[in-house]
């Protein structure tokens, strides 16, 4: 096994550094591939550092064509590679992009060998070594795109095959068609068109099978941030006059991860990669269209209909962005930015022995400006009487449908 140490020769940043863990804390292993069909430690670090703002490269050891590894942290340090998990695991990049390319042998060979010997080291199962696509929230990133079981099969025993991961497999409905949007889940003659286009980019959207799947919104994701423009994965005006006037300067290097600090890059990241909600039929379903519910107060039943688009029009045109009903990257920031207390009226509130609690509670003491504490006692009561007594309703100190609808204009 050809180990290379650059960890005292690779560019890093001079104002930042990562923080560090004990070995023991480590449980994972992260399988990456760089997205690019050539690469090195240096070209990475050079990325990561310069355009990213990162204190050093985000990998652990890169993996070259040829076989030769790159050492390029101590295992002690918390590198960006995998967000919300960097914390407790080892990333390990292999030069590539398995979506167009396979492993070299030698490649294969090395990866084996250096994740069975961190596995050793670490005392991590087989079970947890992972492929990107596997961690919490990244099921929509095509990394490292092979058989991750495959890969442990591998690591359990020589002999196995190491296959590509392979294609979902969903029917194309042909059709000539010509919208102003397109998006995750379409299909048609225009999508095939997007595809080759990106594919003439070398952004590697996938089968040229007019289906607007995962590996196409990555290449649009993609293509957006290479050409400065509201990254959203979405296939509107503005990212249709860039790809038609566009030209490739040269090959673009994997963006890689987000850092799991709690920062605008990391906010940035979370709402690039949710789902886009929007008002569709059937109407789409989901914990994410509660949380857009609950944090705007319309009926959290998780299905996102008329109301809850109205919701987010309102919410959107308040914020100053583009309102379309479509919970996108730009809504979700804003979204995020909020305290999550918009829930809609749930029960009757009044004094009662223990006191009621609940964000309900919470969101009439901001509507009252009270402090806010949750609890449903005297003073809250007083402050309801006195909003009664003003909106020249009745005067009970309980929130009912009523108050609660004279309270936020519901």
């Amino acid at each position: 096994m050809n180990i290379i140490d650059k960890r005292n020769s690779l560019a890093s940043s001079s104002s930042r550094s990562y923080r560090r863990r004990a070995g023991s804390s480590i449980r994972n292993i992260a399988i990456h591939h760089s997205a690019t069909t050539s690469g090195s430690a240096e070209a990475f670090a050079r990325y990561h550092v310069n355009q990213l703002g990162w204190p050093g490269i985000g990998y652990h050891y890169v993996v070259d064509r040829d076989g030769s590894i790159s050492l390029c942290h101590n295992l002690e340090v918390v590198s960006y590679h995998v967000g919300n998990s960097n914390s407790f695991a080892v990333g390990i990049c292999m030069v590539g992009d398995f979506r167009t390319q396979s492993l070299t042998d030698a490649q294969r060979q090395s990866t084996i060998i250096i994740t069975r010997s961190l596995m050793s080291e670490l005392n991590i199962p087989v079970d947890n070594v992972w492929g990107h696509m596997e961690f919490p929230g990244y099921a929509w990133k095509p990394c490292p795109s092979i058989s991750m079981q495959s890969f442990r099969n591998w690591l359990r025993e020589d002999g196995a095959n190491l296959t590509e991961r392979p294609a979902p497999a969903v029917t194309y409905v042909a059709g000539a068609r010509q919208r102003t949007i397109l998006n995750l889940g379409d299909q048609g003659d225009d999508i095939k068109a997007l595809q080759e286009r990106l594919d003439e980019l070398q952004m590697h959207p996938g089968p040229i099978d007019g289906i607007f799947g995962p590996l196409t919104a990555d290449a649009v994701i993609r293509f957006q941030r290479v050409a400065s423009i509201t990254v959203d994965g979405i296939f509107g005006p503005q990212t249709r006059e860039k790809l038609r006037d566009f030209e490739q300067t040269g090959e673009q290097p994997e963006h890689a991860s987000p850092t799991d600090e709690p920062d605008q890059r990391e906010e940035m990241y979370r709402s690039e990669t949710r789902r886009m909600l929007r008002l569709i039929s059937p109407m789409m379903r989901g914990a994410d269209v509660q949380d857009v519910q609950q944090k705007l107060g319309a009926a959290t039943d998780g299905i996102y209909g008329l109301e809850t688009e109205e919701r987010v029009r309102e919410f959107q045109r308040r914020e100053g962005i583009s309102i379309d009903g479509i919970v996108g990257p730009q809504t979700w920031r804003a979204l995020d930015r909020t305290q999550g207390t918009g829930v809609s009226y749930q029960r009757l509130l009044s004094v009662q022995t223990p006191y009621l609690r609940g964000q309900d509670v919470q969101r009439v003491q901001r509507a009252l400006n009270l402090t806010v504490d949750g609890k449903y006692g005297p003073q809250t009561e007083r402050a309801v009487r006195n909003f009664q007594r003003n909106e020249a309703i009745a005067v009970d100190g309980i929130v009912g449908p009523q108050t609660w609808r004279r309270l936020f204009n519901e």
